[in-house]
């Protein structure tokens, strides 16, 4: 199936970057936002994206509809385009989940969308934002997946997984647990080395020892001023994943500790470019002016 129009739930940071690829390779890509915030809408218009008036409008209009939202949004704008797609009918509509959520999420999600007759297909998204078509890859699975690789003519990389319902779910979890691993482990010590003064010597003594690692992580940690309480909620769903499978996670417990106290300090700042503002050592600062991980601001946390 070819992809002439394609819908995109919803423009942030993303979704601005999908849809600036996108468009730069001829497709018209479509958004409902009359309920998003001002920047959304003014981020929206900035990638050259059209604004329906409704979401059966967009269910109508579009061929592939694509869902980038936080993990705790999912169900509700799967539920919301389920909705929509009943009123409309559109002939063939489908809708690519490419969040960060649980297996058990996905299958939800199939089973919201397939009483309306919306074809499901379960996705995920493996890199930067901003190199989408520089060597981000996006990840299907599904009986329908094969049809995903049509993004492949606007400069995506895609794969696909499997048949199984659920599978790009449960790929994009195992490995959010690295990447967010990762910048969690990082930060937590890197605001240790801030408290001793040794910040710039532990970072060369790091670069030396596993050369490039920090810096394929740092952009990410600038990212945490914005996106922290997502990436926190992906935490939540490794761990859910995992007690459904009979198994424990020990460590995302702790991640998601470190990114939730980043994000309640309340420091985010959305660009309506899809931009992330300043870098390693900058966010560093920010982070530790604000208290990060200091004892009086976690057992203010605690208290919540």
């Amino acid at each position: 199936m070819a992809f002439a129009k394609i819908g995109i739930m919803s423009i942030g940071e993303m979704g601005y970057h999908w849809a600036k690829v996108l468009k730069a390779r001829g497709a018209e890509v479509l958004t409902y936002d009359r309920d998003r915030s001002p920047v959304t809408q003014k981020r929206a218009e900035n990638a050259g994206v059209k604004s329906t008036g409704s979401l059966a409008e967009l269910c109508s209009s579009a061929d592939l509809i694509v869902s980038i939202v936080v993990p705790s949004a999912a169900i509700k704008v799967a539920a919301e385009i389920a909705k929509a797609a009943a009123e409309a009918n559109p002939k063939s509509l489908i809708y690519f989940d490419a969040n960060a959520i649980s297996p058990m999420t996905a299958e939800t999600i199939n089973r919201v969308l397939s009483e309306t007759g919306v074809n499901f297909v379960d996705g995920c998204i493996i890199g930067s934002a901003s190199k989408m078509d520089r060597g981000s890859v996006v990840y299907a699975s599904g009986p329908e997946a094969a049809q995903i690789l049509e993004l492949g003519r606007f400069g995506l990389s895609v794969q696909v997984l499997g048949t199984g319902t659920s599978q790009a779910s449960a790929f994009k979890v195992v490995y959010a647990g690295l990447t967010k691993g990762l910048q969690g482990l990082f930060v937590e010590l890197l605001m240790g080395a801030k408290r001793f003064g040794l910040l710039d010597e532990i970072v060369k003594r790091y670069d030396e020892s596993f050369p490039g690692l920090l810096e394929k992580v740092s952009s990410s940690i600038v990212g945490l001023r914005i996106h922290a309480a997502r990436r926190a909620e992906e935490m939540d769903e490794l761990q859910r994943t995992y007690a459904q499978y009979g198994m424990q996670a020990l460590m995302a417990p702790a991640i998601q500790k470190v990114l939730g106290s980043i994000a309640d300090l309340d420091i985010r700042e959305t660009s309506e470019k899809g931009a992330r503002e300043g870098d390693l050592m900058e966010t560093m600062e920010v982070f530790y002016q604000q208290g990060l991980l200091s004892n009086a601001r976690l057992a203010s946390r605690a208290r919540k």
